[in-house]
């Protein structure tokens, strides 16, 4: 099955990304939470991608191809298939910001736009971590604070503060991440309760995948930082 990639100035970074920082977000895109491959996940059928396994490149040589992955998973499935494509990067994001209900500037860079949703994004995590998570984020991060406000007028532009902040998306804790980006954050509750059901069931058919686009547009964020300061 063909991935269709819209070039995208945004995710032209990619191809600078390590073999391991794009597997990572690969697995983010075409597994759930549970380690099991997403049903949705047009990669994981497509012919070139398959044949690629077990090269020592695999990802680096599909980056394109992952990149479609994410604009597809961005658009609404019905749109896709009316259109043949996803969404491009930057109005994923700005659907993630929506979705997070933090007021995007839609004038400013995309940059600075996901410096202001990583910001949003640790706010609230903060407010569900207990104190262990909290100290392993401030080693990740290599600061000696206490507070959250103490690190952030750091403008999130440090390497080792961004580091923290990948922690936060990784495996190690990833139930802040999906039980608070996605719950807390979001006020919408589409992991459990009758309502939330509904919903979700509606979202199976059409929709965009919130699961998927909310930690992988904060994941491109990272990165994009990540790999500008290896480039600086």
């Amino acid at each position: 099955m063909n991935v269709t990639y819209l070039n995208d100035s945004d995710l032209h970074f990619l191809q600078f990304c390590s073999e391991e920082q794009l597997a990572e977000f690969t697995r983010l895109l075409t597994h759930n939470s549970k380690n099991k491959p997403r049903l949705s996940s047009v990669l994981l059928r497509n012919e070139y991608y398959l044949s690629m396994e077990g090269h020592p490149e695999r990802h680096r040589r599909s980056w394109q191809l992952i990149a479609g992955e994410l604009q597809h998973f961005g658009g609404d499935s019905i749109a896709n298939r009316l259109r043949g494509h996803g969404k491009r990067y930057r109005a994923i994001l700005l659907d993630v910001c929506h979705r997070l209900r933090m007021k995007a500037d839609k004038t400013l860079p995309t940059v600075e736009i996901e410096q202001s949703l990583l910001e949003h994004f640790l706010r609230h995590a903060w407010k569900k971590m207990d104190d262990e998570q909290k100290a392993l984020f401030f080693a990740a991060a290599e600061v000696d604070a206490s507070k959250l406000d103490d690190i952030l007028p750091l403008q999130l532009e440090d390497q080792k503060l961004i580091a923290g902040i990948s922690l936060l998306l990784s495996g190690k804790l990833n139930r802040i991440l999906h039980n608070h980006a996605v719950v807390s954050v979001t006020g919408y509750g589409l992991l459990s309760g009758p309502v939330s059901t509904a919903f979700n069931s509606l979202k199976a058919v059409s929709g965009t995948a919130w699961r998927v686009t909310i930690p992988a547009v904060l994941r491109i964020a990272c990165l994009r930082r990540l790999i500008a300061v290896q480039h600086a």
